[in-house]
Protein backbone atom coordinates (compact mmCIF):
# COMPACT_ATOMS: atom_id res chain seq x y z
CA UNK A 1 0.00 0.00 0.00
CA UNK A 2 1.50 3.29 -1.06
CA UNK A 3 1.34 6.73 1.57
CA UNK A 4 -2.02 7.47 -0.14
CA UNK A 5 -3.74 4.18 0.80
CA UNK A 6 -2.95 5.67 4.44
CA UNK A 7 -3.95 9.27 4.06
CA UNK A 8 -8.01 8.67 4.74
CA UNK A 9 -7.16 6.82 7.98
CA UNK A 10 -4.17 9.49 9.46
CA UNK A 11 -6.55 12.38 8.80
CA UNK A 12 -9.34 10.69 10.47
CA UNK A 13 -7.34 9.91 13.31
CA UNK A 14 -6.14 13.46 13.81
CA UNK A 15 -9.54 15.11 12.89
CA UNK A 16 -10.98 12.64 16.21
CA UNK A 17 -8.12 14.11 17.77
CA UNK A 18 -8.12 17.98 17.50
CA UNK A 19 -9.86 18.91 20.78
CA UNK A 20 -7.13 17.11 22.49
CA UNK A 21 -4.34 18.37 20.39
CA UNK A 22 -6.06 22.17 21.25
CA UNK A 23 -6.19 21.31 24.92
CA UNK A 24 -2.81 19.69 25.15
CA UNK A 25 -1.33 23.01 23.33
CA UNK A 26 -3.35 25.16 26.07
CA UNK A 27 -1.21 23.14 29.13
CA UNK A 28 1.94 23.66 27.24
CA UNK A 29 1.77 27.29 26.53
CA UNK A 30 0.59 27.80 30.27
CA UNK A 31 4.48 27.00 31.15
CA UNK A 32 6.29 30.17 30.97
CA UNK A 33 9.21 28.68 29.71
CA UNK A 34 11.27 31.63 28.74
CA UNK A 35 14.51 30.46 27.84
CA UNK A 36 16.16 32.07 30.78
CA UNK A 37 14.27 30.57 33.62
CA UNK A 38 15.56 27.23 33.27
CA UNK A 39 13.08 25.24 36.14
CA UNK A 40 9.78 26.54 33.99
CA UNK A 41 12.10 25.53 30.67
CA UNK A 42 12.71 22.34 32.20
CA UNK A 43 8.86 21.87 33.15
CA UNK A 44 7.83 22.26 29.81
CA UNK A 45 10.51 19.59 28.34
CA UNK A 46 8.93 17.60 30.81
CA UNK A 47 5.27 18.00 29.46
CA UNK A 48 6.09 17.50 26.18
CA UNK A 49 7.89 13.91 27.00
CA UNK A 50 5.00 13.49 28.87
CA UNK A 51 3.08 13.21 26.31
CA UNK A 52 5.86 11.31 24.37
CA UNK A 53 5.35 8.30 26.92
CA UNK A 54 1.38 8.61 26.71
CA UNK A 55 1.01 8.15 23.13
CA UNK A 56 3.18 5.18 23.89
CA UNK A 57 6.65 6.49 22.56
CA UNK A 58 10.48 6.33 24.08
CA UNK A 59 10.75 9.20 25.93
CA UNK A 60 13.90 10.69 27.64
CA UNK A 61 15.71 13.61 28.50
CA UNK A 62 19.46 13.70 28.03
CA UNK A 63 22.62 16.04 29.43
CA UNK A 64 21.39 16.86 32.14
CA UNK A 65 18.00 17.82 30.77
CA UNK A 66 18.94 20.47 27.70
CA UNK A 67 17.40 18.04 25.33
CA UNK A 68 14.51 15.62 25.13
CA UNK A 69 14.19 12.70 22.39
CA UNK A 70 10.85 11.44 21.47
CA UNK A 71 11.03 8.53 19.58
CA UNK A 72 9.43 5.44 17.54
CA UNK A 73 10.25 2.94 14.87
CA UNK A 74 13.03 1.03 13.87
CA UNK A 75 15.24 0.91 10.81
CA UNK A 76 18.91 1.78 9.27
CA UNK A 77 17.64 5.25 8.73
CA UNK A 78 16.41 8.14 11.03
CA UNK A 79 13.95 10.78 10.22
CA UNK A 80 14.99 13.64 12.71
CA UNK A 81 12.33 16.71 13.40
CA UNK A 82 14.09 19.03 15.47
CA UNK A 83 11.90 21.61 17.85
CA UNK A 84 12.66 23.66 20.91
CA UNK A 85 10.86 24.28 24.08
CA UNK A 86 11.60 27.38 25.15
CA UNK A 87 9.99 30.74 24.32
CA UNK A 88 11.15 34.49 23.79
CA UNK A 89 9.86 37.21 26.74
CA UNK A 90 6.85 38.72 25.99
CA UNK A 91 7.83 41.97 26.70
CA UNK A 92 5.53 44.37 28.19
CA UNK A 93 2.52 42.71 29.33
CA UNK A 94 0.49 45.82 28.99
CA UNK A 95 0.68 45.77 25.33
CA UNK A 96 -0.74 42.06 24.56
CA UNK A 97 -4.72 41.23 23.98
CA UNK A 98 -4.59 38.83 26.57
CA UNK A 99 -1.74 37.59 29.06
CA UNK A 100 0.79 35.88 27.04
CA UNK A 101 0.40 32.26 29.15
CA UNK A 102 -2.95 32.22 29.51
CA UNK A 103 -3.82 30.68 25.66
CA UNK A 104 -7.36 31.55 25.03
CA UNK A 105 -9.12 30.59 21.63
CA UNK A 106 -10.44 33.53 19.43
CA UNK A 107 -11.22 34.42 16.18
CA UNK A 108 -10.29 30.45 14.70
CA UNK A 109 -6.96 30.71 16.75
CA UNK A 110 -5.00 29.94 19.83
CA UNK A 111 -3.31 32.89 21.20
CA UNK A 112 -0.32 33.23 23.70
CA UNK A 113 3.68 33.22 23.86
CA UNK A 114 4.92 29.70 22.18
CA UNK A 115 2.15 28.76 20.23
CA UNK A 116 3.63 29.41 16.94
CA UNK A 117 7.08 29.34 17.96
CA UNK A 118 7.53 26.04 18.22
CA UNK A 119 4.97 24.62 20.82
CA UNK A 120 1.64 24.48 18.48
CA UNK A 121 4.82 22.32 15.61
CA UNK A 122 5.52 20.05 18.60
CA UNK A 123 2.10 19.13 19.30
CA UNK A 124 1.44 18.58 15.53
CA UNK A 125 4.30 16.79 15.26
CA UNK A 126 3.57 14.25 18.26
CA UNK A 127 0.12 13.93 17.17
CA UNK A 128 1.52 13.09 13.41
CA UNK A 129 3.50 10.51 14.63
CA UNK A 130 1.04 8.69 17.15
CA UNK A 131 -1.57 8.95 13.77
CA UNK A 132 1.10 6.92 11.76
CA UNK A 133 1.52 4.46 14.93
CA UNK A 134 -2.26 3.54 14.82
CA UNK A 135 -1.85 2.65 11.42
CA UNK A 136 -0.11 -0.26 12.71
CA UNK A 137 2.32 -0.60 9.96
CA UNK A 138 5.72 -2.33 10.48
CA UNK A 139 8.56 0.38 10.68
CA UNK A 140 10.99 0.53 8.23
CA UNK A 141 12.56 3.69 9.67
CA UNK A 142 13.13 5.45 13.39
CA UNK A 143 11.82 8.58 13.61
CA UNK A 144 13.03 11.16 16.86
CA UNK A 145 11.35 14.24 17.75
CA UNK A 146 14.48 15.91 19.36
CA UNK A 147 13.14 18.71 21.92
CA UNK A 148 15.91 21.56 22.67
CA UNK A 149 15.54 24.25 25.33
CA UNK A 150 18.06 26.70 24.42
CA UNK A 151 16.81 27.92 20.96
CA UNK A 152 15.96 31.54 21.36
CA UNK A 153 19.61 32.00 23.23
CA UNK A 154 22.26 30.59 22.54
CA UNK A 155 22.10 26.90 21.33
CA UNK A 156 24.38 25.31 24.13
CA UNK A 157 21.77 22.44 23.96
CA UNK A 158 21.99 21.75 20.45
CA UNK A 159 25.61 21.92 20.49
CA UNK A 160 26.22 19.69 22.95
CA UNK A 161 23.71 17.27 21.78
CA UNK A 162 25.62 17.13 18.07
CA UNK A 163 28.95 16.25 20.01
CA UNK A 164 27.47 13.30 22.10
CA UNK A 165 24.65 11.23 20.18
CA UNK A 166 23.70 9.70 16.62
CA UNK A 167 21.89 12.44 14.31
CA UNK A 168 19.62 11.56 12.03
CA UNK A 169 20.54 11.12 8.36
CA UNK A 170 17.83 13.65 7.01
CA UNK A 171 14.89 15.57 8.24
CA UNK A 172 12.93 19.14 8.99
CA UNK A 173 12.34 21.82 11.59
CA UNK A 174 9.26 23.36 12.05
CA UNK A 175 10.04 26.44 12.58
CA UNK A 176 9.78 28.65 9.65
CA UNK A 177 7.39 28.74 6.83
CA UNK A 178 6.49 26.58 4.09
CA UNK A 179 6.82 25.59 1.33
CA UNK A 180 10.23 24.15 1.93
CA UNK A 181 13.17 26.26 2.75
CA UNK A 182 16.15 24.18 1.51
CA UNK A 183 17.97 27.72 1.57
CA UNK A 184 18.66 29.66 4.86
CA UNK A 185 20.05 32.85 5.89
CA UNK A 186 23.53 32.56 7.91
CA UNK A 187 23.48 34.06 11.88
CA UNK A 188 25.85 35.84 13.56
CA UNK A 189 25.88 38.39 17.00
CA UNK A 190 28.64 40.64 17.59
CA UNK A 191 28.98 41.94 21.18
CA UNK A 192 30.87 45.33 21.10
CA UNK A 193 31.99 46.98 24.45
CA UNK A 194 32.97 50.39 24.64
CA UNK A 195 34.22 52.10 28.01
CA UNK A 196 32.56 55.05 29.49
CA UNK A 197 34.38 58.26 30.15
CA UNK A 198 33.82 61.38 31.65
CA UNK A 199 31.72 64.06 29.35
CA UNK A 200 34.02 66.72 27.39
CA UNK A 201 32.79 70.37 26.92
CA UNK A 202 29.52 71.39 28.00
CA UNK A 203 25.43 70.41 27.64
CA UNK A 204 23.89 67.43 29.07
CA UNK A 205 26.14 64.40 29.94
CA UNK A 206 24.57 61.10 28.56
CA UNK A 207 25.28 58.31 31.25
CA UNK A 208 23.38 55.52 29.93
CA UNK A 209 21.41 53.89 27.69
CA UNK A 210 19.35 50.46 28.44
CA UNK A 211 16.70 48.59 25.63
CA UNK A 212 16.10 44.91 24.43
CA UNK A 213 15.67 42.32 26.27
CA UNK A 214 17.00 39.30 23.77
CA UNK A 215 19.98 39.07 20.91
CA UNK A 216 17.30 37.93 18.13
CA UNK A 217 14.55 40.33 18.81
CA UNK A 218 14.24 43.49 17.54
CA UNK A 219 13.88 46.01 20.73
CA UNK A 220 10.25 47.74 21.20
CA UNK A 221 11.86 50.32 23.95
CA UNK A 222 15.00 51.85 25.19
CA UNK A 223 15.77 54.21 27.99
CA UNK A 224 18.42 56.86 28.32
CA UNK A 225 19.55 59.10 31.43
CA UNK A 226 21.19 62.32 31.13
CA UNK A 227 23.23 64.62 33.45
CA UNK A 228 24.41 68.00 34.12
CA UNK A 229 27.19 66.72 35.51
CA UNK A 230 28.16 62.64 37.23
CA UNK A 231 25.85 62.30 39.90
CA UNK A 232 23.47 65.02 39.28
CA UNK A 233 20.59 63.21 37.34
CA UNK A 234 18.75 65.11 35.16
CA UNK A 235 15.67 63.66 33.12
CA UNK A 236 15.18 59.96 31.73
CA UNK A 237 14.37 59.67 27.49
CA UNK A 238 12.47 57.05 26.87
CA UNK A 239 12.13 55.52 22.72
CA UNK A 240 9.35 52.70 22.24
CA UNK A 241 9.22 51.01 18.84
CA UNK A 242 7.77 47.72 17.84
CA UNK A 243 9.08 44.21 18.45
CA UNK A 244 9.73 41.70 15.77
CA UNK A 245 11.73 39.08 15.23
CA UNK A 246 15.50 40.32 14.05
CA UNK A 247 15.46 37.63 11.60
CA UNK A 248 13.00 40.03 9.16
CA UNK A 249 14.12 43.34 11.15
CA UNK A 250 11.93 45.35 8.59
CA UNK A 251 8.76 43.97 10.36
CA UNK A 252 9.46 45.77 13.59
CA UNK A 253 10.85 49.17 14.72
CA UNK A 254 14.03 49.72 16.30
CA UNK A 255 13.39 51.65 19.94
CA UNK A 256 17.27 51.91 20.19
CA UNK A 257 17.82 53.56 16.95
CA UNK A 258 14.32 55.68 17.78
CA UNK A 259 15.81 56.75 21.00
CA UNK A 260 19.22 57.42 19.22
CA UNK A 261 17.28 60.15 16.73
CA UNK A 262 15.60 61.62 19.60
CA UNK A 263 18.80 62.30 21.44
CA UNK A 264 20.15 64.23 18.42
CA UNK A 265 17.78 67.03 19.61
CA UNK A 266 19.44 67.23 22.99
CA UNK A 267 22.34 69.59 23.26
CA UNK A 268 24.95 66.41 24.65
CA UNK A 269 28.17 66.67 25.46
CA UNK A 270 30.97 65.00 23.84
CA UNK A 271 31.75 61.22 25.64
CA UNK A 272 31.42 57.90 24.86
CA UNK A 273 27.81 57.27 24.70
CA UNK A 274 27.63 60.18 23.09
CA UNK A 275 29.55 58.47 19.85
CA UNK A 276 27.63 55.80 20.39
CA UNK A 277 24.54 56.79 19.88
CA UNK A 278 25.73 59.19 16.81
CA UNK A 279 27.26 56.22 15.25
CA UNK A 280 24.07 53.92 15.66
CA UNK A 281 21.74 56.51 14.25
CA UNK A 282 24.07 57.18 11.03
CA UNK A 283 25.05 53.49 10.37
CA UNK A 284 22.34 51.20 11.67
CA UNK A 285 19.01 52.74 10.76
CA UNK A 286 19.24 51.34 7.61
CA UNK A 287 18.49 47.84 8.06
CA UNK A 288 20.71 46.17 4.90
CA UNK A 289 24.11 47.58 6.12
CA UNK A 290 24.87 49.74 3.53
CA UNK A 291 26.50 52.24 5.59
CA UNK A 292 29.14 49.94 7.25
CA UNK A 293 29.39 47.99 3.61
CA UNK A 294 27.75 44.47 3.93
CA UNK A 295 24.96 45.67 1.55
CA UNK A 296 24.28 42.68 -0.79
CA UNK A 297 23.41 43.87 -4.00
CA UNK A 298 22.63 39.87 -5.72
CA UNK A 299 19.52 38.52 -3.88
CA UNK A 300 20.06 35.44 -5.93
CA UNK A 301 22.21 32.61 -6.06
CA UNK A 302 22.35 29.72 -8.62
CA UNK A 303 18.69 31.24 -9.96
CA UNK A 304 17.21 30.88 -6.32
CA UNK A 305 16.21 34.11 -3.93
CA UNK A 306 19.01 34.20 -1.17
CA UNK A 307 17.34 37.82 -0.22
CA UNK A 308 20.12 40.08 1.12
CA UNK A 309 22.45 40.80 4.68
CA UNK A 310 20.22 42.67 7.43
CA UNK A 311 21.74 44.11 10.63
CA UNK A 312 19.77 45.13 13.75
CA UNK A 313 20.96 46.13 16.86
CA UNK A 314 19.28 44.52 19.62
CA UNK A 315 20.48 45.52 23.09
CA UNK A 316 22.44 48.15 24.50
CA UNK A 317 23.12 47.88 28.48
CA UNK A 318 25.40 50.65 30.24
CA UNK A 319 27.46 48.97 33.34
CA UNK A 320 29.56 51.41 35.38
CA UNK A 321 32.63 51.17 33.53
CA UNK A 322 31.59 50.19 29.32
CA UNK A 323 29.02 49.97 27.36
CA UNK A 324 27.66 46.58 25.57
CA UNK A 325 26.46 46.56 22.49
CA UNK A 326 24.66 43.56 20.73
CA UNK A 327 24.15 43.47 17.09
CA UNK A 328 21.97 40.66 15.06
CA UNK A 329 22.86 40.09 11.34
CA UNK A 330 21.38 37.66 9.11
CA UNK A 331 23.28 37.14 6.29
CA UNK A 332 22.72 35.85 2.71
CA UNK A 333 24.48 32.63 1.08
CA UNK A 334 28.05 33.52 0.09
CA UNK A 335 28.75 36.66 2.27
CA UNK A 336 31.75 35.30 4.89
CA UNK A 337 31.70 35.75 8.71
CA UNK A 338 35.24 37.52 8.09
CA UNK A 339 33.32 39.90 5.99
CA UNK A 340 31.19 40.63 8.80
CA UNK A 341 33.58 40.46 11.59
CA UNK A 342 35.72 43.07 9.66
CA UNK A 343 32.76 45.77 9.03
CA UNK A 344 32.53 45.30 12.71
CA UNK A 345 35.81 45.97 13.94
CA UNK A 346 35.41 49.32 11.81
CA UNK A 347 32.20 50.42 13.88
CA UNK A 348 33.78 49.27 17.07
CA UNK A 349 36.67 51.84 16.52
CA UNK A 350 34.33 54.36 15.63
CA UNK A 351 33.12 53.65 18.75
CA UNK A 352 35.92 53.67 20.33
CA UNK A 353 35.81 50.23 21.92
CA UNK A 354 36.13 46.58 20.25
CA UNK A 355 34.47 43.47 19.42
CA UNK A 356 34.31 41.80 22.58
CA UNK A 357 32.95 37.97 21.19
CA UNK A 358 31.04 36.86 18.14
CA UNK A 359 28.80 33.67 18.11
CA UNK A 360 28.17 32.05 14.19
CA UNK A 361 26.09 29.74 12.62
CA UNK A 362 26.29 29.27 9.14
CA UNK A 363 23.81 29.21 6.11
CA UNK A 364 22.07 26.48 4.75
CA UNK A 365 21.84 25.37 0.86
CA UNK A 366 20.53 21.53 0.49
CA UNK A 367 20.06 20.09 -2.88
CA UNK A 368 16.27 20.06 -3.95
CA UNK A 369 16.95 17.11 -5.42
CA UNK A 370 17.26 14.79 -2.30
CA UNK A 371 15.02 12.10 -1.91
CA UNK A 372 13.61 13.19 1.25
CA UNK A 373 13.21 16.63 0.07
CA UNK A 374 10.86 15.34 -2.85
CA UNK A 375 8.87 13.22 0.24
CA UNK A 376 8.07 16.47 1.67
CA UNK A 377 7.31 18.18 -1.37
CA UNK A 378 4.51 15.88 -1.82
CA UNK A 379 2.75 15.54 1.31
CA UNK A 380 2.90 19.74 1.59
CA UNK A 381 1.61 19.39 -2.21
CA UNK A 382 -1.10 16.46 -0.93
CA UNK A 383 -2.66 18.01 1.97
CA UNK A 384 -2.67 21.56 0.77
CA UNK A 385 -3.31 21.62 -2.96
CA UNK A 386 -0.79 23.99 -3.56
CA UNK A 387 2.41 23.69 -5.52
CA UNK A 388 5.23 23.44 -3.21
CA UNK A 389 8.25 25.44 -4.16
CA UNK A 390 12.10 25.58 -2.38
CA UNK A 391 12.57 28.92 -0.60
CA UNK A 392 14.26 30.77 1.37
CA UNK A 393 14.11 30.58 5.44
CA UNK A 394 14.77 33.99 6.86
CA UNK A 395 15.36 32.23 10.76
CA UNK A 396 17.72 31.00 12.48
CA UNK A 397 16.60 27.49 13.11
CA UNK A 398 17.70 24.52 14.08
CA UNK A 399 18.52 23.51 10.16
CA UNK A 400 21.92 25.12 11.22
CA UNK A 401 23.00 22.55 13.82
CA UNK A 402 22.86 19.32 11.65
CA UNK A 403 23.16 18.22 8.04
CA UNK A 404 20.42 17.71 5.70
CA UNK A 405 18.08 19.29 7.94
CA UNK A 406 15.58 21.79 6.02
CA UNK A 407 13.13 24.46 8.03
CA UNK A 408 9.66 23.24 7.01
CA UNK A 409 6.61 24.89 8.45
CA UNK A 410 4.51 25.86 10.47
CA UNK A 411 3.94 29.11 8.84
CA UNK A 412 1.67 28.66 5.39
CA UNK A 413 1.35 31.46 2.53
CA UNK A 414 -0.47 34.61 3.06
CA UNK A 415 -0.56 33.69 7.05
CA UNK A 416 0.77 36.54 9.41
CA UNK A 417 4.23 35.46 10.85
CA UNK A 418 3.48 36.89 15.03
CA UNK A 419 6.83 34.67 16.01
CA UNK A 420 8.68 36.63 18.74
CA UNK A 421 5.63 39.30 18.47
CA UNK A 422 3.35 40.41 20.87
CA UNK A 423 -0.44 38.72 20.35
CA UNK A 424 2.08 35.69 19.06
CA UNK A 425 -0.95 33.03 17.64
CA UNK A 426 -1.47 29.77 15.75
CA UNK A 427 -4.84 29.55 13.76
CA UNK A 428 -6.70 26.16 14.56
CA UNK A 429 -6.67 25.49 10.78
CA UNK A 430 -3.15 25.61 10.61
CA UNK A 431 -2.76 23.39 13.75
CA UNK A 432 -4.42 20.76 11.80
CA UNK A 433 -2.71 21.28 8.47
CA UNK A 434 0.70 20.92 10.16
CA UNK A 435 -0.38 17.54 12.04
CA UNK A 436 -1.90 16.10 8.68
CA UNK A 437 1.59 16.91 6.19
CA UNK A 438 3.98 15.69 8.88
CA UNK A 439 1.89 12.72 9.32
CA UNK A 440 1.58 12.27 5.85
CA UNK A 441 5.42 12.85 5.31
CA UNK A 442 6.39 10.25 8.14
CA UNK A 443 4.35 7.57 6.88
CA UNK A 444 5.83 8.14 3.51
CA UNK A 445 9.36 8.06 5.02
CA UNK A 446 8.98 5.76 7.93
CA UNK A 447 6.52 2.74 6.16
CA UNK A 448 8.72 2.75 3.01
CA UNK A 449 11.70 0.23 2.46
CA UNK A 450 13.42 2.38 0.12
CA UNK A 451 16.26 5.28 1.03
CA UNK A 452 15.62 8.60 1.46
CA UNK A 453 18.76 9.57 2.05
Amino acid sequence: MNVDGYKDKLFAFLEANEENMIADLKEFVRIPSISTDLEQVRRALDYALSLGERMGFSSRAVLDGQVGVIETGAGPETLGILSHVDVVSPGDLETWDSPPFEPVIRDGAIWGRGTLDDKGAIIASLYAMKAVAELGQPWRKKVQLILGTQEEVDWTDMRAYVKSFPLPDYGFTPDGEYPLCNIEKGMMDVEIAVPLDSPAGEGLFLSAIDGGKATNVVPDYCRARLLKKPGDEVVTIEARGKSAHSCQPEKGENAIINLCHRLKEEPLAENALARVAKVLREKFADIYGREIGLYSKDEYYNGEFIHRNTIAVTMITTGDNEATLNFNVRFAYGTTEEEILEAFRGVASEMGGTVKSYKALPAVYISKDRPFMQAFARAYETVTGLKNEFTLAYGGSYAKAMKNIVSWGPIFPGEEDTCHEVNEHMSLRSLMLNAKIFALAIAGIALSEKSFK
